[in-house]
């Protein structure tokens, strides 16, 4: 089969290979047009998390990839579908979000979603900016979380240095063992003062009982000493504990305004975006339906033709062999010369075959005015006649074409 033969056979069904794939895309086309209408809902977040710590570009990124994941999660979606009579099949596949720059602290979220019960669109706009409240606070959730259990961790060990503290008073009877070792030291100080002046005014009474004084008042200062050791240490963790637990109480504030600043007015705006077209993917499809049937319907033809041609060459040579072929022996048709005119054929014999006037005779005659019997008039003199030639008819056939 050759390049010519395909597309005369093209050309033959032309109106078929048009018609079929304008066919298979209007088809195509009119099942997606028929599909279930999309809607649209978009929601803008500034994000207080991003705002609080400074806006840095490695910060806004981290949080806007934690978004994307959290939006999507198990965290989210229930909520969200439960409160809202959406599947939640339709919330993963139609929740999206993204922002506007690499360092912004704007979040923008989207949700597609058919019509409820063919009846009325589903409420997207609530859907979406209760999601995407629900994720910012699921991202807030941990810290809310670390700084309470932090504040646990803190009244936990203030509680213990407060009971160590209590026990320390109780054993000692000394609440403020500094104040006392800061004051036993002023009054030994002074004594010792008292005891130089003594000394210089040569007061010997004075000097004994001095030292006698300055003697217990040392001894007590040692006393306090001990007790300032056993304290210090139990003082430092109380003041740790209450440092700590200050730090905790402060960042479950901040986690606590964080919570409650996502779900305020001004954070999360959303706006029905409404419809979406349909035209692009109708198009879209339909070219495709198109070009998929086009290339079915040429290679159908393409497999018709090659078995066509096929068949003719498994056929007997002599009728289908080509323009070129010569026809076989018994469909040859000799051209036929001018009739004979009724001298040149020869009288006819009773019950003989009339005798062709341009053979020769097979037998000899003696017949006068016969000649050689050639029809000739020349006598052979007796000699045996010409043998029929089986060339002169062909020669005599090509001697009347000439003519």
């Amino acid at each position: 089969m050759e390049i010519r033969d395909y597309l005369r056979a093209i050309r033959r069904i032309l109106w078929l290979v048009i018609a079929i794939p304008v066919v298979a895309a209007l088809l195509v086309g009119g099942f997606i047009e028929l599909q279930p209408s999309s809607y649209e809902a978009q929601a803008s977040a500034v994000v207080p998390a991003i705002t609080a710590n400074g806006i840095s570009q490695s910060a806004a990124s981290q949080y806007a990839d934690t978004f994307k994941d959290v939006l999507a999660s198990q965290q989210v979606i229930p909520v969200v579908a439960q409160k809202y009579n959406i599947p939640q099949s339709e919330l993963v596949a139609g929740l999206s979000s993204n922002t506007t720059t690499a360092s912004s602290n704007l979040i923008n979220v989207q949700l597609i979603g058919k019509r409820d019960d063919g009846k009325k669109p589903q409420d997207l706009l609530g859907a979406v900016r209760e999601a995407t409240i629900d994720t910012m606070n699921a991202i807030a959730e941990p810290q809310l979380i670390e700084a309470t259990d932090e504040v646990t961790t803190a009244a936990t060990l203030l509680q213990k240095a407060q009971t160590a503290i209590n026990n320390f008073d109780t054993e000692y009877n000394n609440p403020s063992p500094t104040v006392q070792f800061n004051d036993q030291s002023s009054v030994v100080n002074q004594e010792k003062a008292q005891l130089q002046t003594a000394i210089i005014n040569n007061d010997q009474a004075r000097v004994n009982i001095l030292n006698a004084t300055i003697l217990k008042s040392t001894a007590l200062l040692g006393q306090y000493g001990q007790q300032l050791q056993i304290f210090e240490p139990l003082a430092a963790e109380l003041s740790a504990a209450n440092a700590a637990s200050a730090h905790a109480a402060s960042a479950q504030v901040a986690a606590q305004a964080l919570i409650a600043t996502d779900s305020a007015p001004g954070t999360v705006t959303a706006k029905n975006v409404g419809r979406l077209s349909k035209l692009s993917d109708v198009i879209k499809f339909a070219a495709i339906a198109f070009a998929l049937a086009l290339l079915m319907m040429l290679g159908l033809i393409l497999i018709l033709e090659l078995m066509r041609s096929g068949k003719r060459q498994d056929e007997p040579d002599g009728t289908q062999q080509g323009a070129f072929a010569w026809a076989p022996p018994a469909a040859q048709t000799r051209a036929a010369g001018p009739p004979a005119t009724p001298a040149m054929a020869g009288p006819a014999t009773g019950g003989a075959m009339a005798r062709d006037p341009w053979r020769a005779t097979t037998t000899s005659s003696t017949a006068d005015g016969d000649g050689n019997g050639n029809g000739n008039g020349h006598d052979t003199g007796g000699a045996t006649a010409d043998a029929p030639d089986a060339d002169a008819e062909p020669q005599r056939a090509g001697l009347f074409r000439r003519r």
